[in-house]
């Protein structure tokens, strides 16, 4: 008869294997925020010490007990399946440890609520001298001599975490650096993820005193911005509706100086087109299609506002750090008509820039562009080789790929080729042979699945520039198709 026996983890070895799950410095402070955030703070305000060497973060939210303190310092805190409040921001009651611990070996936790005072301290190295899950309960004293208490005595209720032993960015040279440069990131971070919250006046978040600014990717404020009209979707597992908020921003010369700016210091953060994915109207995921459509130049002004509640977590594959997901499939027909018609809308305001001026029906490989008495060139993103190989990438190297064809764009040797034809200068050019172009096309249409889209593909062909005069070559092929 079989029997049961309790396998306890090691807990210093379970702690430090966890450390490298995947947060970033800014990632993990978010991350500690939305606790805040769960608790209705109205502020939290962000404190860092480089010669110190501490951050901590305190908020005037609703506190904690030392029971609850107690549970909050307990991994796996919560249940997945637990019923949250609408605005809470957490899942796995695992955020506020394994955040502190992916950057630091102290975590100290000090909290008021209903005039009642508790502090607790999770310490790395303490856990791994006692080879225990060892939490250290503070005293009245050891409380009152924690960094910035006196700030929290101000407060009628709120917490204050403190990290510290920074063992990671003390592996670096220049501590003082490195630190400095990622509380800058987290600044950064902070402003664009919770923004909503900072632009509705919802939550202050201040840096050692300096209130931050919100970053808000759709450019709302600028008259150009074009909202489109709401959509919500149904989520029907569950039975949840979805809202949908579709937006064509400005192209670049319409932006202001100031959102010029924003969008050159955020560039890291990659505020492309894309869906920008809220839980609880904290941003999640942004400036990608999710391979649900083909990213291309004439989608660079669509953006699209997606929120959904926490209700749903577990069918969008929302990880512990609160910044991956998947978009269930359900869902991804409804999303992708919604995308398809904004990606319209972004087309007409991006083509209203200029008229293309080629007078037959060939694709060409570039398009020529009439604007304003100004010509300019733009490669054909309707080519079936740039098509073709956008589909067979994922979103970040389609990014790539596309600043790639901006900067051939961009670059044209126009100047020199004007010079080498106002010469009489022969311009060779480069003649590839009936087999190498035969293998081409093969590898375009064998990367098609079916039959009858390899005959689509084929015909589609006979009306580009690059292969419309290979006419017996595109004709042996027909025939090898209908054998």
């Amino acid at each position: 008869m079989s029997s049961y026996y309790e396998l306890i983890p090691d807990a210093s070895n379970l702690i430090e294997s966890q450390r490298s799950v995947g947060y970033t410095f800014e990632t993990a402070i978010a991350d500690i925020i939305d606790n805040s955030v769960s608790a209705l703070a109205e502020k939290v305000d962000v404190f860092f010490d480089n010669q110190q060497k501490y951050v901590l973060i305190l908020d005037d939210g609703y506190g904690m007990s030392k029971k609850e303190l107690l549970q909050a310092m307990r991994y796996g805190s919560k249940s997945v399946s637990d019923v949250r409040a609408k605005g809470d921001l957490g899942r796995f009651g695992l955020g506020l440890k394994m955040a502190t611990f992916s950057q630091c070996r102290k975590l100290t936790v000090i909290s008021i609520k209903e005039d009642e005072v508790s502090g607790a301290i999770w310490d790395l190295d303490v856990v791994k001298s006692n080879m225990a899950w060892t939490v250290q309960v503070l005293d009245d004293k050891e409380i009152e001599n924690t960094i910035k208490f006196d700030e929290l005595t101000k407060l009628k209720s709120g917490t204050i975490v403190i990290w510290e032993k920074f063992d990671k960015l003390e592996q670096h040279a220049n501590f003082m650096a490195n630190f400095d440069e990622v509380l800058e990131r987290t600044e950064d971070h902070l402003s664009l993820v919770f923004h909503r919250y900072l632009q509705e006046k919802k939550l202050i978040i201040t840096f050692n005193d300096r209130e931050i600014d919100f970053v808000d990717p759709f450019f709302t404020d600028n008259k150009a911005t074009q909202p489109k009209s709401p959509d919500v979707i149904l989520e029907s597992i569950r039975n949840v509706k979805i809202d949908v908020k579709p937006y064509i921003i400005p192209y670049q010369k319409r932006l202001t100086q100031k959102e010029r700016h924003m969008l050159k210091k955020y560039e890291h953060n990659q505020l492309s087109p894309g869906l920008y994915i809220y839980r609880n109207r904290r941003l999640i995921a942004w400036g990608k299609w999710f391979k649900l459509v083909r990213p291309n130049e004439l989608a660079n002004l669509a953006k699209i506002q997606i929120d959904i509640p926490n209700t749903i977590d577990d069918l969008w594959e929302i990880d512990v750090k609160k910044s991956q997901l998947v978009i269930p499939r359900s869902l991804r027909t409804q999303l992708r008509n919604i995308i398809t018609k904004s990606i319209g809308e972004s087309e007409k305001v991006y083509k209203h820039r200029g008229i293309k001026r080629n007078k037959d029906n060939l694709q060409y490989v570039f398009n020529r562009i009439e604007k304003e008495s100004k010509v300019s060139y733009h490669l054909n993103i309707e080519n079936p080789l740039i098509k073709q190989l956008q589909d067979n990438l994922q979103d970040s190297d389609n990014r790539l790929f596309l600043a790639l064809l901006k900067q051939i764009e961009e670059h044209l040797p126009i100047e020199s080729i004007q010079y080498d034809m106002a010469s009489d200068r022969e311009i060779e050019k480069q003649n590839e042979s009936d087999d190498k172009v035969y293998e081409e096309i093969m590898l375009l249409i064998n990367n098609q699945t079916s039959k009858e889209s390899k005959k689509l593909l084929l015909n589609s062909l006979k009306y580009s520039e690059v292969y419309s005069k290979k006419t017996a070559l595109l004709a042996r092929i027909e025939s090898e198709l209908n054998d």
